[in-house]
């Protein structure tokens, strides 16, 4: 896999994470290094950075973009959902002075057709990013039409979520779904049917899929749990930058900031790209940024 992954909202991250050398620092999205390149190179030769993912390709790729801070580096593959646990077993007795959250979906991953979360790829229809049960395609070709309704509505904000959930129901009892392109197909069918020859403003599957990456991945049980464990593993003073890229999750972070008591917010607002950055990183315009510092004793 080639992760030509351009970090998003790079200055804003490193400016509220603001680390600093000698510092012990956790990526919990690790990716393909891209974050915490530029923040080990702050860390300094004593500095430490932990850095999380579920996806082994991505792992591989880490590893060689951050080779040369090896022994300041110790990376773990796993869920960030268990990041007490993972701190516990590798980066034990180190106060934790900052910790980054970049929930989007690489642009490798999307392209990577072994996921199944390209709308015209004809592999397995699965979007499993880490050791997940259930796929995609056993959603699809399983679940009752109110179940498939919901989570398209709930997860995707799909608006035609009840005809869309119809029709893959009719689809299906003649022949499974069994690829991206298959689903993506039934999905268009009732955009036409909607919408005429009115151009779409974005793929008409977009919401759907999302819908069914956030489900089968188990993304926003995920990100409450993991906030939790990131506030109480902060060291008085640290920092917790969250990037998200939808609405969903935007609102279950914005939510947990203002009812914690224990934190200082840095952004009032959420911080967004410039139109600069936008132009040269198209996946980044609906990022959002959110920040916490957690009180001194």
């Amino acid at each position: 896999m080639e992760f030509k992954h351009i970090p998003v909202l790079l200055v804003e991250t490193l400016e509220y994470l603001d680390p600093q050398s000698g510092e012990n620092f956790i990526d919990c999205t690790l990716g393909g290094g891209g974050h915490s390149l530029k923040i080990l190179e702050k860390l300094g030769t004593k500095g430490k950075l932990l850095g999380i993912d579920q996806d082994s390709k991505a792992i591989e790729v880490a590893k060689d973009n951050l080779k040369k801070f090896s022994k300041n580096l110790v990376i773990v593959k796993d869920n960030f959902e268990n990041l007490k646990n993972i701190v516990e077993q590798n980066f034990a007795n180190r106060p934790v002075n900052g910790i980054l959250l970049d929930l989007g979906v690489s642009l490798a991953q999307i392209k990577d057709k072994e996921y199944g979360l390209s709308f015209e790829s004809e592999e397995p229809l699965d979007m499993r990013l880490g050791d997940f049960d259930t796929s995609a395609g056993e959603i699809i070709n399983t679940w009752s039409e109110d179940e498939l309704a919901e989570i398209f509505f709930r997860f995707g904000e799909e608006k035609w979520s009840k005809q869309i959930a119809q029709e893959i129901v009719k689809v299906r009892r003649d022949e499974k779904i069994k690829t991206p392109k298959d689903l993506s197909q039934v999905i268009k069918r009732i955009y036409k049917w909607k919408m005429g020859s009115q151009t779409w403003r974005i793929h008409p599957s977009t919401r759907v899929f999302q819908a069914l990456r956030i489900t089968v991945n188990h993304e926003l049980e995920n990100l409450e749990s993991v906030l939790k464990q990131a506030v109480e593993i902060l060291a008085p003073g640290g920092r917790l930058v969250v990037i998200s890229f939808h609405s969903l999750e935007d609102r279950i972070v914005k939510h947990y900031f203002k009812k914690n008591k224990n934190i200082n917010i840095l952004t009032k607002r959420p911080i967004v790209p410039t139109e600069a950055e936008i132009e040269n990183n198209p996946a980044s315009r609906s990022a959002k940024l959110r920040a916490i510092k957690k009180y001194e004793l």
